[in-house]
This record gives C-alpha cells, structure tokens and sequence, in this order.
C-alpha cells in the first residue's frame, strides 16, 4: 500500500475509491497520475467533511467526472470541485477548470470572465461589433456591480455575457449549491468571486459554437451541471400507451440476471410482498449506462435522465454521464441500487 493509500484508508468512503483506482485510472487522461487524483479527492474531503455524509456511490461518480473530464480535485487548484447537496455529490467544474479546456480545444484565441466593481471603466458594445471595454481601477474598487465572460474566436470574432449583481444573486438564491445549514457554501461565500465569474460563462456556453467533439463534451457538462445544481421545478405527466414496455414490465431482483429480459408484472406481483430489497442494477460503462431490475419503479424517472427502453434486450440505456441524477432518484425514493460488471454485482457496500 502506497503512503498516499495508507494516510486515507481509515475512511470509508476513500478506502472504497482507492479499490477502484484502476478504474479511475482508465478514465483519467495519460498526462494525469492517478496517485495524485486519489490525493486531491482526500484533500477535498478533509476541506469540506460535509462530503462524509454523501452517499459512497455519488461520491465515486462524481470522480469519475472529474477523472474523465481531466479535472483535479485539488482545493489549491480550483479547477473543479466535490460539492455536497445533502448526501448526494456533484462534480462540478471551477470557472478556472472551463477555461483551461475550453482553450485546450483550440477553437478559441482567448477565454476569460471577470468581476466589475462600481469605479472600473467599463462600457458594452453590441454593434456594429460586438465588443466590451473594461478597465480595473487602482486601489479600492468599491462594490462589485457584475460579472462578465467573454470570448475571442480563432477568426477574430468575439462574444460576451455581462450579468449584473441582480440577475448573479437571483440565480445564486435558487441554487442548491448556495447554502447549507444557513450558512453559505465555499463557492458563493470565501470563493464568491469564482460564483459571479462562472454564472456568465454558463449563459455565454449556450453560444458557443460546438465545432469540435471537445466543445460538445464542455458544453454537455456545463448544461448536465447547471441543471442538477437548480431547484427543480414541477414536472409534467408522462402519458404512456396501454401496451407500453414501461407499465407492462418489471423485475425483481432476485429473479432476474442484469441483462435477463423483464417478466410481466402480473406474473411477479405475488413475490413482490416478500422482497422488500429488491431494486435496480446498474452497469456503467465510460459511455453508456445500463438499467435493468425494477425499473417500473422508475417508469416516470428515467425518460427524464436521457434513458430509452432497449425491447430486444429487456433493459434500458442511458449517458453514463448522467447516472448521477438516477442514483439522486432512486436515493429519493429509498430504492436500491447494486452496481453489476460482466462477471456480477461489485462491491454492494458501495451502493
């Protein structure tokens, strides 16, 4: 055992990270150490021990974001962070960690965002180009009135999002990221600065063009991200056909293998009474997600994380990089979750 495994073993939740450390390693880029990644989530966890309290699974997910986006989990680097919504854990990434892969793309020339106080200089322009002046005072700057993001093409051509202080703080008040206990979190309290910075950048993504698979992967993260941290808002009924596979199929666990097609509810319902445990099963793949088990149980949720019913397999498949927001669901609902590989279920503590 390394010295970086033994000063984190004693945790739980780390001990479990360091058993799949291969894995993480398979997502990381080859640039990064998987010693040092293991290293930043335990240094995460020590700044902010709300973490502790998140279930291990959303935890390990949340990882396995960062590890495949090639982010660090160092507080010190604040390119991307664990943050804690009860017991659930969300990556997300830091305004510095946008900017770093957004130029990593090469599609852009220059991509930054900015805090204005009252006694910058600082004027917009939307035509006949759009363009943005700003000009740091010296010394007291007085109060921040806004933020900005802004961003220079490869053609020259340029964009930008300017928020005042009155739309970043109504957008901060409906996050579930701003308080925790009445107090406010790491990013919109000691690192309020980062939170003005990034609200913009959000905006300014939805823009951006998507013209390379790196620039589609960014920006489906930012969206996935922006949803999860927002309140939700009341969804609409989902109306299905009589004969849908959704109403007509479901598994019990103890019946049925991971990629088993699903028997008809009227022929289970009687074992039903006796399997109070019986759940769902996931096989998350770098890709690709598979939901099989007692997905009726979840027949209105997973349309709603991207999901689609596979009828030839018996099974439903969804963005891996979306499981997240499944696991939140079925914690909701208290419905268990057991994680299966191609040779059976793996480490059940985990889930």
């Amino acid at each position: 055992m390394s010295s970086i495994e033994s000063a984190i073993v004693k945790k739980p939740v780390l001990q479990a990270i360091i058993q799949r450390k291969e894995e993480l390693r398979a997502r990381l880029p080859q640039s990064m150490d998987v010693e040092k990644f293991t290293m930043s989530v335990a240094t995460a966890m020590q700044k902010n021990p709300a973490l502790l309290d998140c279930t291990p699974q959303s935890i390990m997910l949340a990882c396995y974001d960062a590890a495949e986006m090639g982010i660090s989990l160092s507080p010190a680097l604040q390119l991307g962070y664990l943050v804690p919504y009860k017991n659930f854990c969300q990556f997300q990434v830091g305004y510095r960690g946008l900017i770093q892969k957004v130029r990593d793309t090469g599609t852009v020339r220059a991509f930054f965002a900015e805090v204005v106080y009252e006694r910058d200089g600082f004027n917009r322009q939307f035509a006949p180009k759009r363009n943005l002046f700003h000009a740091p005072a010296d010394g007291d700057r007085a109060e921040a009135i806004g933020a900005y993001a802004f961003v220079e093409y490869q053609d020259g051509s340029t964009d930008w999002e300017y928020m005042p202080k009155e739309e970043i703080l109504k957008r901060r008040n409906i996050s579930k990221a701003w308080q925790k206990d009445g107090e406010a979190s790491l990013l919109w309290g000691k690192f309020w600065q980062e939170g003005w910075r990034k609200t913009p950048i959000r905006s300014l993504f939805k823009r951006m063009p998507l013209s390379s698979p790196k620039m589609e992967a960014l920006a489906e993260v930012v969206e996935r991200e922006a949803g999860a941290e927002a309140e939700p808002e009341p969804a609409g009924r989902l109306e299905l056909e009589p004969d849908s596979p959704i109403v007509a199929r479901e598994t019990p666990t103890s019946r049925l293998s991971p990629h088993q097609p699903e028997e008809k509810a009227s022929e289970i319902a009687p074992a039903r009474e006796h399997e109070p445990n019986a759940g769902v099963f996931l096989q998350i793949g770098k890709d690709t997600t598979i939901v099989s088990g007692r997905t009726i149980l979840l027949k209105d949720d997973l349309p709603k994380v991207g999901a689609r019913w596979d009828k030839a397999a018996g099974v439903w498949t969804m963005p891996a990089g979306r499981t997240h927001e499944l696991l939140a669901v079925c914690e909701a609902k208290s419905i268990p979750v057991a994680e299966v590989g191609d040779n059976g279920p793996k480490e059940p503590e985990l889930f």
